[in-house]
């Protein structure tokens, strides 16, 4: 038995060393303007382990090595030119991880790697240069082939860890209104007056407002319900109050509206042709989250309807807008107050007489209505 006992005990000892036989491979070495060939070729002798350099290695090296691990030693010999090295087996091979290198499938492993939540094409616009080279994607199967060398693989598989997170999702809050330019102006600073969660009173005027504005959080229901107030009482109409989903950095468009086809003769009257009219809301979006509270906003919304459709020739007016904003998450801010004049004039008259001189006026009739509306626009991200 106790035979036995110091047999498995020696046999642990051995099984230790060798475990461990890497690690007891310490380099100690001083180099002063040395060949990096020889250099390598003293590692190997001082260390016991084949290290084989292929044609590209080459370059002066100067380095005081003490009490260092071998591949800790190596990658501080080679970083300076570029080279590195590879395991195989018992022996390392070293040289330039190019792929034009005749050994480049000796130093390199590949990989493949699966994206989850982003595409191909996001990978290689960020990806440094350097790297991208060894960087291969298939669109289709959104996924990464990737040939390089073990230190390489390693630095392009963290890099992508990184970017290939679930990207937030942005809710835009659009709400497009025309408001009577009378009814503002005799509402005056009472238009939008709310009550903040600490009581106090604020108050906003649109009379004259060219600039864009913050208003506070909690502010998009009640503004929402104010406006339909006062559309029940014909002083405002709103356009659209769409809810747009999309994910950060992704952009969207809307249309809502209807599309006519218009039948036009040319000067001559002696041909015709089609033309279509899109009439209605309008809007391409653009967001994306800076920080952990704020979104960039890319806005263009567009608004057009036709004037006196009794008309034989059909006129659009069209109000748009773009602009570029940073906003707080949950926060309303209006894009514009712009004031729109609408004039519109058209003639009743009775076929034939009212086309009479001198007696035309007692069969015809001239209208000409003029009103003025205020055009704003509100919006509101909430990040999910």
């Amino acid at each position: 038995m106790k035979i036995r006992k110091c047999f498995v005990f020696f046999v642990l000892i051995f099984l230790s060393i060798i475990i461990n036989a890497e690690e007891l491979n310490l380099v100690n070495m001083l180099f002063y303007e040395t060949d990096l060939r020889d250099a390598i070729n003293e590692i190997s002798i001082q260390t016991g382990i084949n290290i084989i350099c292929d044609q590209t290695v080459g370059g002066i090296i100067t380095a005081n090595i003490l009490d260092m691990p071998l591949e800790e030693a190596l990658n501080m010999i080679l970083i300076s030119g570029g080279y590195t090295y590879r395991k195989i087996d018992n022996y390392y091979l070293v040289g330039l991880a190019d792929p034009k290198n005749i050994t480049f499938s000796e130093l390199s492993v590949l990989e493949v790697v699966e994206l989850n939540n982003i595409m191909v094409k996001d990978v290689f616009s960020l990806l440094p240069s350097f790297l991208s080279t060894y960087v291969k994607g298939d669109d289709d199967k959104n996924i990464l082939t990737i040939n390089a060398a073990p230190k390489d693989i390693k630095r392009i598989k963290e890099f992508i860890e990184k970017i290939d997170q679930p990207r937030k999702q942005i809710e835009i809050k659009l709400l497009i209104t025309e408001v009577d330019k009378k009814s503002v102006e005799e509402l005056g600073v009472n238009f939008l007056e709310y009550n903040t969660d600490k009581t106090s009173i604020e108050r906003f005027s649109f009379d004259g407002l060219k600039n864009s504005f913050e208003i506070e959080t909690d502010f998009y229901g009640r503004l929402l319900s104010r406006l339909k107030l006062l559309e029940e009482e014909q002083k405002a109409s709103i356009e659209a109050d769409p809810h747009i989903l999309l994910s950060d950095g992704g952009k969207a468009r809307l249309f809502i509206g209807e599309e006519q086809v218009l039948l036009i003769e040319n000067s001559e009257g002696n041909s015709t042709r089609t033309e279509e009219i899109k009439v209605g809301i309008g809007l391409e979006v653009k967001a994306r989250t800076i920080g952990k509270d704020q979104v960039y906003l890319e806005l263009a919304p567009v608004i057009s309807h036709f004037i006196d459709e009794a008309r034989p020739d059909l006129l659009v007016k069209e109000s748009s807008l773009a602009s570029s904003l940073y906003i707080k998450n949950g926060q309303t801010i209006c894009l514009a107050g712009m004031t729109l004049n609408n004039d519109s004039e058209y003639i009743k008259k009775v076929p034939v007489l009212g086309n009479i001189p001198l007696v035309r006026w007692l069969f015809r009739s001239e209208n000409r209505e003029e009103s003025k509306k205020e055009l704003l626009v509100f919006v509101t991200p909430v990040i999910k």
